[in-house]
């Protein structure tokens, strides 16, 4: 068997990159690999249990920071999990991972170091870059999640484009699917939406880089036009209550519903007629736009990392310029004004991702790149 090592900074909230780590050690081969995970901060999580549950060994090498003595006593650490695991291929995840962990990994003779680019980078550090441009002979390959990715990393950090392999996110299919007239009813009753409401949703952690200072701005101009138009905001993060007292008001209370740090994303999906996702940067190949088009939902997307890559503007949604308050309201005018293309657009979200983005083709990519560096 080939043995494979992730390694990931932080596992305390349930992300797009923390999930994804999670399905794949879940889905690849158990004849073929045999996977661990070492997290550098870790908390609850209940993808953390899941990845136990099957098997999966979860270690925690508390590092906080990497120029310190307790980073030497670490390294010990990582590295003796390394030596006695008799690990072929170790892949890191976020910063800390492609230094310390990468440094680490070389030093123990590992075979194959694998860096997984997650984004385009714009949050990055001076520093980290500096970094990254002097350790990237340190990867025998770089995986990023979009071609969007790839030309950021080769731009910025210098990557030799040979090194690079593009492998898109994939979704679970069964878990995110359309629902029926029943399931989409029970959905919005939930929520106290009437069934002639317009319901336009976002999922996405409350940080800076979400814009969600647009997404509400752009959906109450909207609300003047679309008298029906309910905004449904999935997620926690440091500026939800911000944004909960902002619209604490009167006028918004029955047409903003905040959901609040959620597991099940599914249940809030199947009530939106409009799936969102409007970052101004730093974004990689979302999981949100693939769980809201899996569940067969048109698309308002901007143009940003590799949100254009998923949504195909006028087909199964509409690109917009990131920080345009005005074309996000224009936008959703024209989703509710014709609603015959916004089933189309839904229907072919659905398509999309069973031809391209299913969890099946991702861990089949990973499975053949992986066999191809050891071979």
């Amino acid at each position: 068997k080939i043995n494979i090592l992730f390694a990931i900074d932080y596992f305390h909230r349930t992300g797009g990159t923390e999930k994804h780590l999670a399905q794949l050690v879940r889905l690849l081969s158990r004849d073929t690999f045999k996977c661990s995970v070492v997290v550098f901060d870790l908390g609850a999580n209940a993808l953390i249990d899941g990845m136990r549950a099957a098997g999966v060994p979860v270690r925690h090498v508390p590092v906080q920071r990497i120029y310190t003595p307790n980073a030497l006593r670490r390294a010990t650490e990582l590295a003796g999990i390394i030596k006695r695991d008799n690990v072929d291929i170790v892949q890191t995840f976020h910063q800390t991972s492609d230094t310390f962990a990468a440094i680490v990994a070389k030093l123990s003779g590992v075979k194959c170091i694998i860096s997984s680019k997650r984004d385009t980078g714009q949050l990055k550090r001076p520093v980290h870059i500096f970094l990254n441009r002097r350790l990237k002979f340190l990867f025998d390959r770089t995986i990023v999640v979009a071609d969007a990715v790839g030309e950021a990393v080769v731009a910025t950090e210098h990557i030799d484009r040979s090194r690079i392999t593009r492998i898109y996110n994939g979704v679970d299919t069964v878990e995110f699917s359309p629902p029926n007239t029943r399931e989409a009813a029970a959905a919005r009753s939930r929520l106290r939406f009437g069934d002639g409401d317009f319901v336009v949703g976002m999922v996405a952690g409350f940080r800076p880089e979400k814009n969600y200072d647009i997404f509400f701005q752009g959906a109450v101009k909207a609300m003047t036009v679309i008298p029906s138009l309910k905004v449904l905001a999935v997620g926690g993060g440091p500026l939800l209550e911000h944004f909960r007292t902002l619209y604490d008001i009167e006028r918004f209370r029955s047409r903003i519903e905040f959901t609040g740090e959620t597991e099940d994303v599914a249940q809030y999906l199947k009530a939106m007629d409009v799936g969102c996702l409007i970052p101004g940067k730093n974004e990689g190949f979302s999981n949100a736009v693939l769980e809201k088009m899996a569940t067969g939902l048109p698309m308002i997307v901007t143009e940003v990392g590799g949100n254009a890559e998923a949504v195909i503007d006028g087909e199964n949604g509409i690109v917009i310029p990131p920080a345009d308050c005005e074309a996000f309201r224009a936008a959703l005018v024209r989703m509710h004004s014709d609603p015959t293309a916004r089933l189309a657009m839904g229907r072919r979200s659905r398509e999309l991702v069973e031809q391209r983005y299913s969890l099946q083709d991702m861990c089949r990519k990973h499975e053949a790149l992986y066999l191809a560096l050891c071979a």
